[in-house]
Order: structure tokens, then sequence, then C-alpha cells
């Protein structure tokens, strides 16, 4: 066995493990987003959802743009889905 094949195994050996720990990191990553979407919301999180969508009612009266209307409808539209039931 010369040199150079043990060097050609070493860089092999570590390309692998350098993969293996790219993707440790990577489902690391999905795992955390993924606790972080599921995680139960409490009622000061819906609250503050709950006044952010009642400022964007007053601001689309105030303006009276279309786009911010329904960006409002659109904030209605998450919340449903995230808490259950309407604002």
């Amino acid at each position: 066995m010369s040199a150079s094949d043990e060097n050609s195994g070493l860089g092999r050996r570590g390309c692998l493990g350098l993969f293996l720990a790219g993707l440790a990191f990577v489902v690391l990553i999905f795992a955390g987003l993924i606790y972080i979407m599921t995680r139960p919301q409490d009622s000061e999180i819906e609250a503050g959802e709950r006044a952010a969508i009642e400022a964007c009612w007053k601001s689309a009266q105030a303006t009276e743009r279309s786009f911010t209307e329904e960006s409002c409808r659109e904030m209605e539209k998450q919340f449903l889905r995230k808490f259950g039931h309407q604002p």
C-alpha cells in the first residue's frame, strides 16, 4: 500500500464525515422548524394577532386601498387556520 492510497482513503472518510455532519445539521434545522410551527399557541399570542388584525382594518378604512383590505382578509384567514375560530 503506497502513501497516495492512504491519503485517498482518508480523504474519502473525511468527505463522508462532512456529508454526514451536513445532513445532521439539515435534519436538526427541519426538526426545529417543525417544533416551532406545531407548538400550541397561547392566549397572549392570540390577543396580539387579534390586535394586529384590528389595526389592519382601521388602516384599510383610513386609506381605502384594496390591497390593504386583501392583506387584512389574508391575516384573518391565517388566524382562522391557526386558532380554529374567527378573530
